[in-house]
């Protein structure tokens, strides 16, 4: 048995609840089952909201993301395997028992860790062309420009192709904000295709001041906002790469 805490989906006020819990391939399972009643526990809907909760046992308590579980067939066998009274819960009702995944967040360099090391080096490279641009070398910062973007371009699309799609699939509060996220990433798009435009053309340099600005203005907003939106969510699911 748990006590987990959750934060009211409506009232934004801290709720304990004691549940049942399982350790199913070294993951730490509950079952939104309210013992087979037709509607979700209130606690389920809680972390719809806010995935962010206290789990306590007899031992210790930490903080952990409860995920929606992407393998929730496979994971409820299991669950049933380990306490057959959750197969007659879903038996005794019409609704699919969410199964969720508690991630504890007590845990050295994550996924989200590196996603700020990725980046802070992108911050780096904006700060170098900046200078390099008012040096007075279009060469050579067309050059280094170019890489940027690439690696942008790649840090982005890698974002909206796995990521978003992973975080909102098992956070849904999430959602919205990822949506945003990945709208932003069409706005930077279309700004690097301008200021690599202006640095072809060699034509206006105080525009090309003025466009490379405005995309290094809206990647630091951009990736500040996200951090805040992410980090942790990529933490409690997944270690750093390599």
């Amino acid at each position: 048995m748990i006590q987990l805490t959750t934060t009211g989906a409506r009232t934004g006020r801290k709720h304990r609840v004691t549940l049942g819990a399982l350790h199913i391939d070294g993951r730490l399972v509950v079952v939104a089952s309210a013992m087979g009643l037709p509607k979700h526990p209130a606690w389920y809907h809680n972390i719809r909201k806010n995935p962010l909760v206290t789990v306590e046992t007899d031992t210790e308590t930490f903080e952990a993301m409860a995920a929606i579980a992407p393998d929730r067939d496979a994971l409820f066998a299991k669950v049933v395997e380990q306490q057959p009274g959750f197969g007659d819960y879903q038996a005794r009702t019409t609704r699919v028992l969410p199964v969720l995944v508690l991630h504890r967040l007590d845990r050295v360099r994550r996924m989200g860790d590196w996603i700020v090391e990725v980046h802070d080096w992108l911050r780096t490279e904006l700060r170098d062309l900046r200078a390099q641009l008012d040096s007075g070398e279009p060469l050579s910062f067309g050059k280094r420009c170019l890489g940027f973007c690439s690696a942008l371009t790649r840090h982005h699309t890698g974002e909206d192709t796995a990521i978003f799609p992973m975080l909102a699939a098992q956070f849904p509060a999430l959602a919205p904000a990822l949506t945003k996220l990945g709208e932003e990433h069409v706005v930077v798009a279309q700004l690097q295709e301008q200021i690599q435009r202006l640095v072809d053309e060699e034509s206006d340099p105080a525009r090309l001041h003025a466009e490379f600005d405005r995309l290094a203005s809206l990647l630091d907003s951009h990736f500040t906002y996200e951090e805040s939106v992410i980090v942790t969510a990529l933490n409690a699911l997944a270690p750093a790469p390599g």
